[in-house]
């Protein structure tokens, strides 16, 4: 039971690699199509799963090593922050069609890649908390 516990969590480790590369192409071809279907979704889902994760540092706290808790929650900080970033994109984007045929569109270039790093540290940030987070659920499921 135990292995197939540590192959699901490298499994859900890979896919979520996989899902941020795949947004992250998707991104670059919404950017240049101006559609913006993925805008609440993602914020949405990043929210809950930093929700998710501060629920466990609450569950967490009331038994467990308080540095593992601590790093629990600064994850979920983390992935706070992703969504939050998340946000601005989307804002970014709104900005984009409103300057889009006015005086400012020499910027529009500039403000096309400020917005695609704004989106790539989403990314990043939201990554970088689900490898925190899974390799705490790993270890977490792996005790007695």
């Amino acid at each position: 039971m135990l292995l197939v516990q540590r192959w699901v969590y490298r499994l859900l480790r890979l896919l979520v690699w996989i899902v941020a590369l795949a947004y992250l192409l998707l991104e670059a071809r919404e950017v240049a199509e101006q559609r913006q279907l993925t805008r609440i979704t993602v914020f949405a889902v990043l929210f809950l799963v930093a929700s998710f994760q501060m629920s466990v540092a609450r569950f967490l706290a009331a038994g467990t090593d308080p540095g593992e808790t601590k790093t629990i929650v600064k994850a979920s900080v983390a992935m706070f922050t992703a969504s939050l970033f998340s946000v601005l994109d989307g804002a970014f984007d709104h900005l984009f069609l409103m300057v889009q045929g006015g005086v400012v569109q020499a910027l529009l270039p500039a403000l096309y890649l400020l917005g695609w790093v704004v989106n790539l540290v989403s990314v990043v940030v939201g990554l970088g908390s689900m490898e925190v987070f899974l390799r705490f659920l790993q270890r977490f499921m792996a005790q007695p």
